[in-house]
């Protein structure tokens, strides 16, 4: 019987904190003050459910504004890739404008009306005009103030009647393609 009486009162110390587990309240149960009123402890949980709510909402504010630059960010990178994407085939193009200019240049004025310059000059206007349909634009030159941003001077030449920084000639055409510089104009400045 000894060893059923230590066993009985160990079995009765494990029933005790059952039992006081059981006295306790659970988030449910009213809770033992005196002045207990359910309303408060409603509004209370409504408080904290528009907290967490109010949360919430800002988060996924914050993530669709996020979403929102993305996009936008995605559509400006795209338009500018597909501007410039045909930029290195244009490159490769634009020598032949020059080449149109010095052939020009070399034809004996006899030959300027022949029928045959005047469908070179066709195809050379036919060339520019699909450029310009790409995007490519020329840049001025002669007369025009000389702009680093644009222009390349080659050489600077002194000039009697002229404005200092003013192009008298144009040694090769620059160009633009929507704006951006593709290819620098090479031109004489006044000194």
């Amino acid at each position: 019987m000894n060893n059923n009486s230590p066993s009985t009162s160990n079995d009765e110390e494990e029933k005790l904190p059952e039992k006081e587990t059981q006295q306790q309240h659970t988030p449910q149960q009213k809770p033992p003050e005196q002045n207990y009123d359910p309303c408060t402890q409603h509004q209370q949980e409504i408080e904290e459910w528009k907290k967490k709510a109010g949360e919430y909402l800002a988060g996924w504010q914050r993530a669709q504004a996020d979403y929102q630059n993305l996009q936008k960010e995605s559509e400006r990178r795209m338009s500018e890739t597909i501007k410039y994407a045909t930029e290195g085939f244009l490159l490769e193009l634009l020598p032949i404008v020059d080449h149109f200019k010095y052939a020009f240049k070399g034809v004996p004025e006899t030959e300027k009306k022949s029928s045959w310059l005047v469908g070179i000059e066709h195809i050379q206007k036919n060339l520019m005009k699909i450029l310009e349909e790409h995007g490519v634009s020329v840049v001025k030159t002669v007369g025009e103030t000389f702009n680093p941003e644009v222009h390349e001077a080659i050489e600077e030449v002194e000039v009697q009647d002229g404005k200092s920084g003013t192009i008298i000639e144009e040694v090769a055409t620059g160009f633009t393609l929507n704006g951006k510089v593709i290819q620098y104009a090479k031109v004489k400045v006044i000194k």
